[in-house]
């Protein structure tokens, strides 16, 4: 195995865009955008993504073989700004690590914690190879200090594979305090939503696995109405939302289903939306730091994404919440942890070869 790293600074970035790698079909471009967001543009044959390098790392774009495949929202460009709601349009944004959700009654905290907005001291891009191949990567690290309570070092990795249209992250989180970190953590993916799709994950389909959260609107508007209906009827057949269809289904502002997953003999749960042509947004996410996945809707006139799987250690509930019921991980004074979860588009071949190979999950799990 080996790596060459290009470090990089905020002042790399500028109106005017630069290359700052490029190895055959892998290359890395700096820029900025009009609101002054630094943006990072990495590709391969088969993908074209934007990183955010100062802005939580979070990836705002993605095309895959061709296809804008990222959610529709009001924001055509990221917003300088670090407020959740004011700035909320892009694939992917890491959650965590002090909490992943809303705060509850007595609670104050920022809406999915620190990480969405972190602004990284470390940042850098470069080529490695490894057993699987050449790729290009794109990490950081963000050092999280609060006084007599936290230290931590969050430092993932994104790499995009030559001649791959699936992206891996690598995630190194690190416990510097002398004593216990309990974290939570979450990785808000945000696909389009497109009608007629077809979810298919490794999950079993009852009850006990698929947890319905409804989202509930005072008043009796005609908004407010029908997602409560909706999420009545939901709340009695989870698999209503299996196949996705605006006409009959309810996502305004939006929807929360909690599922624990089954996982493969190398210990990781897939999920896919499969498109009508057959071809698959996926998800796939290591059990043993991350065992449950929260499904999202957001469809109005304005938005349009599906969280097909969140990779999480809870539910979408308070902070309070998880640490009543164990949702969260633990790392010991000095420990490191290692998370790892892969996305990306799967044609309509491969597509076919994992949706066997969710069924098969699923079945084994049946025996045990």
């Amino acid at each position: 195995m080996e790596f060459t790293r290009v470090n990089f600074k905020q002042n790399f970035f500028s109106d005017r865009p630069l290359e700052l790698l490029k190895n055959g079909e892998l290359s890395a471009v700096a820029f900025r955008y009009e609101t002054g967001v630094c943006g990072l543009r990495i590709q391969n044959r088969l993908c074209d993504m934007v990183v955010l390098p100062y802005m939580g790392q979070q990836i705002w774009f993605a095309k895959f073989n061709g296809k804008n495949l990222t959610q529709r929202s009001i924001f055509d460009q990221p917003q300088a700004t670090t407020k959740f709601g004011d700035n909320y349009g892009g694939l992917l944004l890491h959650c965590g690590l002090t909490n992943i959700n809303c705060a509850g009654d007595g609670e104050d905290y920022p809406l999915h914690g620190e990480l969405p907005f972190a602004n990284y001291q470390e940042t850098y891009t470069g080529i490695g190879y490894d057993k699987k191949g050449k790729y290009l990567a794109v990490g950081g690290t963000f050092i999280y200090r609060n006084s007599q309570e936290y230290h931590y070092a969050y430092s993932p990795q994104l790499r995009l594979y030559e001649n791959a249209s699936v992206a891996e992250m690598y995630i190194d989180i690190h416990n510097r305090r002398g004593s216990d970190l309990d974290y939570m953590f979450m990785c808000h993916m945000n696909w389009l939503a497109i009608d007629g799709s077809r979810l298919v994950y490794s999950a079993k389909k009852d009850k006990e696995h698929i947890q319905v959260d409804p989202t509930e609107l005072g008043g009796d508007s005609k908004r407010a109405v029908r997602i409560r209906e909706y999420g009545k009827r939901l709340l009695e057949e989870p698999t209503l939302a299996d196949v996705i269809d605006s006409k009959t289904q309810c996502y305004e502002p939006e929807m929360c289903i909690n599922i624990r997953y089954e996982s493969d003999q190398n210990g990781w749960a897939h999920a896919m939306q499969v498109m009508p042509d057959g071809d698959a947004c996926y998800v796939g996410f290591r059990t043993k730091e991350l065992p449950y996945a929260l499904r999202w809707f957001c469809r109005s006139a304005d938005e349009d994404g599906i969280g097909i799987a969140l990779p999480t250690t809870g539910t979408n509930r308070s902070t309070a919440y998880q640490k009543e019921h164990g949702y969260y991980n633990t790392l010991a004074p000095g420990a490191h942890e290692s998370l790892r979860f892969n996305f990306g588009y799967l044609d309509k071949d491969k597509a076919q070869e994992m949706e066997q190979s969710i069924e098969d999950i699923v079945k084994n799990s049946d025996k045990k």
